[in-house]
């Protein structure tokens, strides 16, 4: 560059004006000025907003980030998004905002819409895994590795679970119409009614099984533990129902009380209608859902873990502030007594040496008085053991203020916060920090503890084993009780340990000829067949060269109709006590069985014990031996079969590869027109269908055909029964399962004068040998 360019003071020959008109200048710039205002103003004509910024204030996170421009900007600049078909994303507000208490609780009450949440929720979503099941949010597992510390708890220490879940039914009337009610409904041979001798007192708690109205044995509803408390003149009936149930034994009570159903004849109508109002003017039927907590303590160590934590008040004069004890009468809660009991059982080493189903109503002080400093295992009182106390329940133990639900409201509204708690210990006292157990500020609880005996059958389990305390407890102190537990030793647990409990005891969890065991195998076979056919083809087990016609759930109906030649169109469980131990004695003595009403419907609840190796896994088949497969049982398998669809899912495989090919073809000109912009996007975006496509599911019926016609002579043994559970069994010490025979099929077994049954798993060609026996069901 030349010095003539630069400027005449600099040494250059240009010489600059020394002022400068800038009406003139703006003037001879007016139609650029104009344009530039014209493109800000309407930027939709020219180009979009952002890119109407100076360089240096542009950002690539502008184009969908309106927060990025400066605010004059944003309005426009989303409108244009919107025009584009691109819709601006909404940020997420921040963990700091979402976190506050008011917006915290808001976002709790939106998510209890759908499923209820237990008191305990929050502890347990922080540390287990949570289902959505029965229109609950419920604890699954624990996160960390505790099944096998879950049974040493229940076995050993203190399992707890909180089953809050269960539902209370309250109906209050007198004993005769309760009565005559629930005969409908009820029958002897399971065992005691609700109105038996033992139970109407209130100082047991009973448990009965439901059926439909005048169905006995078919229409298996569920089963419900209940406890009576008195209440005046009249008697409450507390039932505590399932929720899986609850909808059926509502709909059923209900039609009880108030329907009134048409018969032919006019005069037993008009009986019937005289009875139904009887029913509906002298009992009263009431729901509380969500209003009671009730904890369950499996193990031997779970009677310390209660006798640590509860301290028992002593004087009405400690309690007289609490304002729900206005409505009471205090001269009824026999507060001396029932803690002078509370204190003479305190020595016992478990549950179990108590009298069995015992119901006890205390009132007790503040969980959180009695929590440890750091977290310990509760340890038994060494105490000698009153025996008399044992055997003798003193008359009012079972009263408790608790069953009158008019108090929950005041003791939830009383109740100290864990922050204002902590503030009267460590300001209100004279020594900071010490507690005073009598302070009166402090509200008192009223609870009921209900024992639970445990397995009483020494086929299955040690006496004992499952033994525990159920406490049933006031709205409002659910994680106080919760944490205190916690704090003395108890393990929590959640549905996979009532599930795992159940197994280990015998017990069928959910049983298949209810609506709610129904609901439970086909929930189960769904998740069973997707995990199925997620797996490779050259993954998944080949069933039909197994023999295996149903791998994923048990044809009950197909079973019965195979071994009775005769259509089914029910079928149901054997529950008769009498008739289950009279069929046990004839295993045990290899008689043929005695002859039974709708045997060609009836199946056996069994309990199956490994003779030797083998891991029984649900679904499992029960077969029927022949004589000479006791002594050759190790060599026994069953024979390949062929599958004839395999050919077929072969072609069909090929040919939708062909498809498939075709496919990326247009999808790959589709993407590049896209990129062209020869089309709209927005127009051509593929869609994924949440059903299967024909394609997979004609595959899934040649892998697992659904049309089960038979299944008794399906394979080399014939099958007599399906296992509804199979697993380990940590008390035997050997691989256990629970299953149904077919009554019929239990016959032929019998005749044969064998005891012992074989069973193979579904993913396996290997028959193994097992011992059986008849579960009494409880």
């Amino acid at each position: 560059m030349g010095s003539s360019e630069f400027d005449a003071t600099l040494g250059g020959d240009e010489h600059l004006p020394f002022s400068a008109n800038s009406l003139k200048f703006a003037a001879s710039r007016s139609i650029e000025i104009a344009a530039m205002t014209e493109s800000i103003l309407r930027p939709s004509k020219t180009k979009l907003i952002f890119q109407c910024l100076p360089v240096h204030m542009r950002r690539r996170v502008m184009s969908h980030n309106a927060k990025r421009l400066p605010i004059r900007h944003r309005v426009g600049h989303l409108e244009q998004l919107k025009k584009s078909g691109l819709p601006p994303k909404q940020k997420r507000p921040s963990r700091k905002y979402r976190r506050r208490p008011g917006n915290l609780l808001n976002e709790y009450t939106r998510r209890q819409r759908e499923n209820v949440w237990l008191e305990t929720h929050i502890w347990h979503a922080k540390r287990f895994h949570m289902i959505k099941r029965w229109r609950h949010s419920i604890a699954y597992a624990p996160c960390d590795k505790a099944f096998r510390a879950c049974y040493r708890a229940s076995s050993a220490h203190c399992l707890l679970q909180d089953i809050s879940y269960h539902i209370p039914i309250r109906l209050t009337g007198t004993v005769d119409v309760i009565k005559e009610m629930f005969s409908k409904i009820t029958n002897s041979g399971c065992g005691l009614g609700v109105c038996a001798k033992a139970y109407v007192d209130g100082k047991r708690e009973g448990s009965v099984h439901l059926f439909k109205l005048n169905s006995y044995p078919f229409g298996y509803i569920g089963k419900a533990t209940f406890i009576w408390h008195n209440d005046g003149s009249n008697k409450c009936l507390w039932l505590f129902i399932h929720p899986s149930q609850i909808e059926q034994i509502q709909s059923l009570l209900t039609d009880l009380l108030y329907n009134n159903t048409k018969e032919s004849s006019n005069e037993i109508a008009e009986k019937r209608r005289k009875l139904m109002n009887n029913y509906s003017e002298n009992i009263q039927m009431k729901l509380f859902p969500a209003t009671y907590n009730r904890f369950r303590l499996t193990g031997p160590k779970s009677h310390a873990v209660l006798t640590h934590s509860l301290k028992c008040i002593q004087d009405l004069e400690n309690i007289k502030n609490n304002k729900w004890m206005s409505d009471l009468n205090k001269s009824e809660l026999y507060l001396n007594q029932k803690e002078n009991y509370w204190q003479s059982i305190r020595s016992v080493s478990s549950p179990s040496q108590l009298p069995s189903k015992a119901v006890i109503g205390l009132v007790v002080k503040d969980p959180r008085l009695s929590r440890p400093k750091h977290r310990r295992k509760a340890v038994n009182y060494e105490r000698d053991i009153n025996v008399e106390c044992l055997l003798n329940i003193p008359q009012f133990i079972s009263t408790s203020p608790l069953w009158n639900t008019n108090i929950h409201d005041v003791i939830k509204k009383e109740r100290l916060s864990n922050a204002k708690f902590i503030e009267h210990v460590t300001k209100t006292q004279l020594v900071p920090g010490e507690i005073n157990e009598d302070d009166p500020a402090l509200q008192s609880v009223p609870v009921v503890l209900v024992q639970r005996p445990g397995s009483q059958d020494s086929n299955f389990k040690k006496i004992g084993y499952g033994s525990g305390w159920d406490i049933i407890l006031p709205p409002g102190y659910g994680l106080q009780f919760w944490q205190t537990f916690i704090m003395f030793g108890a393990r929590s647990g959640g549905l996979r340990e009532t599930e795992s409990l159940a197994h280990e005891m015998g017990e069928c969890y959910l049983p298949p000829d209810s609506d709610a065991g129904k609901e439970e195998e086909k929930r189960i076979s769904e998740e069973m067949k997707e995990k199925y056919f997620r797996l490779p083809p050259s993954k998944r087990v080949n069933y039909v060269k197994l023999a295996v016609v149903s791998p994923f759930i048990c044809p009950w109906k197909i079973l019965l109709k195979d071994w009775s030649n005769d259509p089914v169109d029910g079928f149901y469980i054997l529950r008769d006590k009498d008739l289950l131990s009279s069929l046990q004695d004839c295993i045990d003595q290899r008689k043929e069985l005695p002859a039974i009403q709708n045997s060609s419907m009836c199946l056996i609840p069994v309990y199956l014990k490994m003779v030797n190796k083998g891991n029984l896994k649900r679904n499992a088949l029960i077969c029927l031996p022949e004589r000479e497969d006791i002594q050759n049982v190790t060599s026994l398998f069953e024979p390949h079969h062929e599958d004839p669809n395999e050919t077929l899912r072969k072609i069909k495989r090929k040919q939708h590869k062909v498809i498939i090919k075709k496919l990326k073809r247009k999808t790959s000109k589709l993407k590049k027109r896209r990129e062209l912009g020869e089309i709209n996007s927005s127009k051509t975006k593929i869609r994924t269908k949440s059903e299967p496509s024909e394609y997979v599911k004609s595959m899934r019926e040649l892998w697992v055909p659904s049309d089960v016609k038979t299944v008794r002579r399906s394979c080399s043994r014939q099958i007599m029964g399906f296992l509804s559970q199979g697993a380990f069994s940590f008390s035997e010490s050997l691989s256990c399962g629970v299953g149904y025979i077919a009554f019929n099929a239990l016959d032929a077994l019998l005749k044969t004068k064998q005891n012992q049954v074989l069973v193979r798993n579904t993913s396996s060609r290997k028959y193994r040998l097992a011992n059986i026996n008849i579960i009494k069901l409880p």
